[in-house]
């Protein structure tokens, strides 16, 4: 009976060796001098390794990128911008000149905030009386709040007037803005 206590003991105990050999080995590659430590899927540790599964992300990133909004342009066909104030987002509408027949367009658009994410979008909507607010976008694209500017290039618009708007901006998001402008 003593002899199969020791043996299932064993599994248990080479379990916890592992753990001890892996937290030792983390400790001394310096995981909080902001290295990389890579980790393979069977439980070996390699530090240095040249593309490792695994990275730690540092905890402050730094102060955001500083995004600059243009001034309007002749011809802007709408702009918002949006900044912090507070926990909270002010979003500013601006309307401007109706999309003229046969143009095409621009549309610029930047974001900053603490960390670059994913998952915000801008979409363009009508603008004609009573129609803002309801129904689908009329285009719509993804971009990254990473302080860059990106632009969509050779953008074919009904007629009339429309607005931009931006969704899913980051909680931390400091200023961001889209416009539409002629090419």
């Amino acid at each position: 009976m003593r002899l199969r206590r020791v043996v299932e003991a064993r599994p248990a105990l080479l379990a916890v060796s592992v753990g001890l050999a892996v937290l030792s080995v983390l400790g001394s590659a310096g995981c909080t001098a902001g290295g990389t430590l890579g980790v393979s899927p069977t439980g070996g540790v390699s530090a240095g390794s040249a593309t490792p599964e695994v990275s730690l992300t540092r905890i402050d990133p730094g102060p955001p990128p500083v995004v600059t909004v243009p001034p309007p342009a002749a011809g802007e066909v709408a702009r918002v911008v949006v900044t912090k104030q507070g926990s909270a987002k002010a979003f500013r509408n601006v309307p401007g000149v109706p999309v003229a027949e046969g143009r095409t367009y621009t549309v610029e658009v930047a974001c900053a905030a603490g960390r670059a994410t994913e998952g915000s979008s801008y979409a363009v909507y009508d603008a004609a009386p009573g129609t803002w607010g309801h129904g689908e976008p009329l285009y719509s694209r993804p971009f990254v709040c990473d302080g860059a500017v990106q632009r969509t290039v050779h953008l074919g618009l009904p007629v009339g007037r429309v607005q931009i708007d931006v969704r899913g901006l980051p909680a931390d998001a400091v200023t961001a803005y889209a416009l539409i402008r002629p090419e």
